[in-house]
């Protein structure tokens, strides 16, 4: 499994974790605030993805100019 996915994945469970023990506290806005966490969760995956396939095409380019010599 790669580092991306493996990203994806803690956000993932962190979006829910965090969910779960606000609703467990009895809070009478759940609803919302399980939507901005899941929500700033997707920014944040983005963000992540965006960055590591930019550095990958970089590390990738820079291979292939070392390797052409």
């Amino acid at each position: 499994m790669n580092g991306e996915v493996q990203f994806v994945r803690a956000m993932v469970g962190y979006a829910l974790a965090r969910a779960h023990n606000q609703r467990a506290r009895g809070r009478g806005q759940i609803g919302a605030s399980a939507l901005e966490w899941a929500i700033i969760s997707a920014i944040l995956v983005g963000a992540a993805l965006a960055i590591g396939l930019v550095v990958r095409r970089v590390i990738t380019e820079r291979t292939a100019e070392i390797d052409q010599g």
